[in-house]
């Protein structure tokens, strides 16, 4: 294996972080190799070293692009973490529903929905567990900053590999349409509740609704905190000040000196914001 130019690591490392907010240690050197070696070949490049040294001596261009999706974390699967679903079923949509009984509207959002598992796992369970939501305006919008990841989300269609990771066999008897090809498409019920576009949380947000839910699981990890205490203060006036509420991944924390109100439940936490009470 070639020997990189530590130079180079750092300096892609930085436009990684001036581009997209995510802040890797040069420790994480190995995440580089491992996930820019095979665009370094599918671009033709000698080596790897060659083509680190043409991303930092280069102006932007697609090949910029193509790189920073490729050190983009896209794991995903259906139902990811049992817990936040069950308290999702149990407790925060039974209030959302609730507070929603006038306007029966429920704006949902899922960011860096990566390849929208999901986001399509909102869009299941609500239809499962919520049948009297049939008639309300359902909005859950998936974003990401990769439009490789956006596209296959658009298009509903899943190996049955990724299908069997995270649903079981009624699921996905009562939401696919198996394909010639064995891949899997999701019928209209589910996919027509689900929008995705692209969004970078380390840039500026505009025309923004307000949500009921937001989910940005296991995204703030790759930020340091001056960005996730950003990007958190534009999340918060996005939040509805009626039974709304904000879920990270089960290893994030908003930590203190922030305007959000945490909510334990037995195993998972969730985050709203404080109600302000009335002067009579």
């Amino acid at each position: 294996m070639i020997a990189l130019d530590k130079n180079n690591v750092l300096t892609f490392f930085k436009l990684l972080k001036d581009n997209l907010g995510i802040d890797l240690n040069p420790d994480k050197e190995y995440l580089l190799i491992t996930r820019l070696t095979p665009l370094s070949r599918a671009n033709d490049f000698e080596n790897l070293s060659a083509y680190l040294n043409a991303l930092c001596t280069n102006p932007m261009s697609d090949l910029h692009v193509q790189a920073f999706e490729a050190m983009t974390t896209k794991e995903t699967l259906f139902f990811r973490d049992a817990h936040p679903f069950e308290a999702l079923k149990t407790v925060i949509f039974p209030k959302i529903i609730e507070a929603k009984q006038i306007t029966k509207q429920i704006n949902i959002w899922s960011a860096a929905s990566s390849t929208g598992q999901e986001a399509y796992s909102l869009s299941m369970l609500l239809y499962d567990e919520f049948p009297q939501l049939r008639n309300w305006n359902i909005s859950i919008l998936g974003t990401d900053i990769s439009d490789f990841a956006l596209n296959k989300a658009r298009s509903g269609i899943y190996s049955k590999m990724e299908v069997e990771r995270g649903l079981s066999t009624k699921q996905i008897i009562n939401h696919f349409v198996k394909q010639k090809d064995n891949t899997y498409i999701l019928n209209e019920a589910i996919k027509s509740k689900v929008n995705f576009q692209p969004l970078n949380l380390n840039s500026n947000w505009m025309g923004m609704p307000k949500f009921d839910l937001i989910l940005m699981r296991n995204v703030l990890i790759y930020f340091n905190q001056d960005t996730k205490m950003s990007i958190l203060k534009k999340v918060y006036p996005l939040l509805s000040e009626n039974e709304g509420c904000l879920m990270l991944g089960a290893s994030e924390s908003i930590l203190e000196n922030n305007p959000f109100k945490q909510v334990n439940l037995p195993k998972v936490s969730y985050f709203t914001r404080p109600k302000i009470l009335e002067r009579v």
